[in-house]
C-alpha cells in the first residue's frame, strides 16, 4: 500500500520515486526497499508528508484522504491500484469483451476530449 500511494504521488507530481527521495536526503537504495514492500521509517514518513502535503496516515494506507488545493478528497483508489484493478478485470475478458472494452475507452476519450497526461505514459519499473 505505501509503494503504490508514494510512486502515485510522486506521479501527481510530476517526479520520479529517486529523485524525490534525493530531494528529502535519501538514497535509491531506501526507495528500492519500498518498492518491494518496505516502509519508511518515521522521521521519513513524516518528511514525505510534509513533501507532499498529505497525511502520514494517507502514506500508510490508514486514511483515504488527501490534500489538494486546501481541500481534504477522499481518494478511493490512487492511479497505479485502479490501473492494476482495470488490468486484472481485462485479463479475464474473452476477444469480444476486450474489443468492447476498446470501442468503449476510445469513444470515452473523444467525447470528453480527455488531454494525455504526459507522466503516466512511462511504463512502471
Amino acid at each position: 500500500m505505501f509503494w503504490e500511494r508514494f510512486y502515485n504521488l510522486c506521479l501527481r507530481n510530476g517526479k520520479r520515486p529517486n529523485p524525490v527521495g534525493k530531494e528529502i536526503g535519501l538514497s535509491s537504495g531506501i526507495i528500492s526497499k519500498w518498492k518491494n514492500g518496505g516502509i519508511p521509517n518515521g522521521e521519513t514518513l513524516m518528511k514525505l508528508a510534509r513533501y507532499f502535503d498529505v497525511s502520514t496516515d494517507y502514506l500508510l494506507g490508514l486514511s483515504p484522504y488527501i490534500q489538494i488545493n486546501g481541500e481534504l478528497v477522499e481518494m478511493e483508489y490512487t492511479d497505479l491500484e485502479l490501473k492494476k484493478q482495470i488490468e486484472a478485470n481485462i485479463a479475464l475478458l474473452n476477444n469480444k469483451g476486450i474489443k468492447k472494452v476498446a470501442e468503449y475507452s476510445k469513444d470515452l476519450v473523444c467525447s470528453a476530449n480527455y488531454p494525455k497526461e504526459e507522466e503516466n505514459t512511462n511504463t512502471e519499473n
